[in-house]
């Protein structure tokens, strides 16, 4: 009898066991905010805390609204999100795209440098970010944080496309041009299809950084009706005065929710165009 019919390895079963541990452990905070955030805040404080709520409300997502201008957060971040993330994709594909196939002078060391600009951390250039935004005159509106954004996060886009555009054959690119297209006309008919995976993977990361940022916008938002969801959640905690959990942590599901389901519809892609793009 083979190897394979007595079946799994202990090492592998040890391997799988160490898997499920990590997920568990990773996965609990998470479970446990969407339960509080169905609990009344009478079984929140409960002694001896419960996992599973016995009492199922929704209460705390009206309240959630109702007590605080999250639905104006929400919707700014939405659109700032959104905006990030698509100049940051079509700036970061191009740019990708002619670092990969032209070879001009200098051209190396803007990749060089664009690779230690995203190695910077943002609060190193916090401060001389916001003179700039003041002097023009976008303090205070959500212009400013749709091109620090992709300022920020178009190095990352620019290096794992990049790779990804290396590991493309050049030869459908030169045979469409031989039957009439253009460079850019094979760029969207030849190049873009072939990449797509490594743009979608691209553009769920961005997103997500874009989606959780919260010092710039902390920083050059004063006024609430331009606030991001970060920095909203943060001020909730002041308006609720960190008594009412439920509204807490309610607020907490709608935050995350967004993005795990863009990455579980996405997944396959995720796992393609990252992985293609690191080794390429």
């Amino acid at each position: 009898m083979t190897a394979a019919r007595l079946g799994p390895s202990p090492f592998r079963v040890f391997q799988y066991v160490c898997l499920a541990v990590i997920v568990v452990v990773a996965d609990l905070p998470l479970v446990w905010i969407v339960f509080t955030a169905v609990k009344p805040d009478t079984e929140i404080v409960a002694y001896p805390p419960t996992l599973y709520p016995h009492e199922l409300t929704f209460q705390n997502f009206t309240n959630l609204f109702a007590i605080s201008d999250f639905g104006t957060y929400l919707a700014n971040s939405a659109v700032v999100s959104l905006a990030a993330t698509a100049a940051t994709v079509v700036l970061g594909t191009l740019a990708a795209y002619s670092l990969s196939r032209f070879t001009l002078p200098g051209l190396r060391w803007v990749g060089e440098l664009s690779l230690f600009a995203y190695m910077v951390p943002p609060i190193l250039v916090l401060v001389p970010m916001a003179q700039l935004v003041n002097r023009l005159g976008l303090a205070n509106d959500r212009t400013a944080l749709v091109v620090l954004y992709t300022a920020t996060l178009l190095p990352f886009a620019l290096w794992t496309l990049r790779s990804y555009f290396h590991g493309l054959t050049v030869e459908l690119e030169e045979a469409a041009m031989v039957d009439g297209c253009t460079r850019f006309g094979a760029f969207l008919r030849v190049v873009v299809p072939q990449a797509l995976p490594g743009i979608i993977a691209t553009a769920v990361f961005t997103f997500n950084a874009a989606w959780s940022e919260y010092l710039f916008s902390a920083t050059l938002m004063t006024a609430p009706e331009n606030l991001t969801l970060s920095p909203g959640l943060a001020l909730l905690m002041d308006q609720t005065g960190v008594y009412s959990w439920g509204v807490l942590m309610a607020a907490a599901v709608i935050v995350v929710l967004p993005v795990v389901v863009l990455f579980a519809f996405v997944q396959k892609f995720l796992v393609g165009g990252v992985g293609q793009g690191a080794v390429k």
